[in-house]
């Protein structure tokens, strides 16, 4: 298995399913493969981390919704701040420097928070876009909008997927607004709808094409795109094995992009695989192969190399490496309730 060279620390975010605990940590993954903790900090169920520089901003998905900001320093991480913003189950943050704020895609409550950060770490005021009201036809998961995912565009807008109501909404931050440190406006400019029981889920924007994996429907589906127009592509199964029956899960996680850009991958829960995906044509991904990864409920990815990616594990309890050519796999971390990994290096 590849992924050799020099030494690499990643953050990984993980559920506190014991309640308050360590769920964010730094791991390293040494020259000649070998992965240790490094340090753990206190942050209740860190589903998601992201970063700017050394300056870290993890989720706290838990009902009252909360976002923390942590610093690298050396081999330890030191919390900086924290704010509860009241929205209910954030699961995705990222970083958007140039504009000063945080922003979170908040699951539970159908919305998307920003909440103002300086470079020192501190947070400002946060403020809600709720999601328009849309439903879709799976029932016990789309009675309502369920922001999963933010992404920014190359034109300056981010992205969010809404998995309740088969959307994905773009947004823009208000530059007059920002210049206030405690509060930022969010407003909506574009909505791309995609097919009902969809279930969109994570995203990629890259090469002019806007890919989105649906969790429910269990197909990747892409959009050509740019800053005034938006037109279907085309659509594939993310498994190569169409399921059996209703036992025979297929619930896409996370996607995306080898190094190289000449793959995508698809971490699959219930079938418990990475699936490999064709992206030469970047308008049309076809997938290539499927491996299972031999631990339960893949719930987020990153890659080390074009070859190999290591999966987050959640029910699994571990990091697992992945061989993309041989599928061959290596248990290399026990980990409780890993649910996202982030490369620092």
């Amino acid at each position: 298995m590849s992924g050799g060279g020099a030494a690499r620390r990643f953050a990984i975010g993980s559920y506190t399913p014991d309640g308050p605990g360590p769920g964010l940590h730094l791991v390293e993954r040494s020259a000649d493969g070998e992965w240790r903790v490094l340090a753990s900090a206190e942050a209740s169920n860190a589903s998601f981390v992201a970063r700017s520089g050394d300056l870290l901003a993890a989720v706290g998905e838990d009902e009252s919704g909360s976002v923390s900001t942590f610093r690298v320093v050396g081999d330890a991480i030191e919390p900086v701040d924290s704010v509860e913003h009241g929205e209910k189950h954030p699961c995705h943050v990222v970083v958007d420097a140039a504009a000063g704020v945080v922003l979170v895609a908040n699951y539970g409550s159908g919305s998307v928070t920003a909440v103002p950060v300086d470079a020192a770490g501190s947070l400002g005021r946060p403020s809600t876009l709720a999601l328009p009201p849309r439903t879709g036809p799976v029932a016990d998961r789309q009675e309502a909008p369920h922001a999963h995912q933010v992404v920014p565009t190359p034109w300056g807008t981010h992205v969010v997927s809404d998995l309740g109501g088969d959307a994905v909404h773009e947004f823009a931050i208000d530059p007059a607004e920002t210049t206030d440190a405690a509060t930022a406006t969010l407003r909506i400019v574009r909505t791309i709808e995609l097919a009902t029981g969809t279930g969109p889920r994570h995203l990629l924007v890259r090469d002019g094409v806007l890919h989105v994996v649906g969790e429910l429907d269990g197909r990747l589906h892409s959009f050509e795109v740019d800053a005034t127009s938006a037109r279907a592509a085309g659509t594939e199964p993310a498994v190569v094995r169409p399921p059996a029956d209703d036992d025979d899960v297929v619930q896409p996680s996370h996607l995306d992009v080898a190094p190289s850009g000449r793959q995508f991958t698809v971490t699959v829960r219930g079938r418990d695989a990475v699936s490999v995906f064709d992206a030469t044509d970047a308008a049309h991904p076809r997938v290539a192969a499927e491996h299972p990864i031999g631990a339960r409920w893949p719930r987020h990815h990153a890659h080390l190399d074009d070859r190999t990616v290591v999966v987050a594990a959640q029910e699994g309890d571990a990091l697992v490496e992945v061989d993309l050519v041989t599928g061959g796999t290596r248990r290399v971390l026990d980990l409780t309730a890993p649910a996202c990994i982030l490369p620092l290096d």
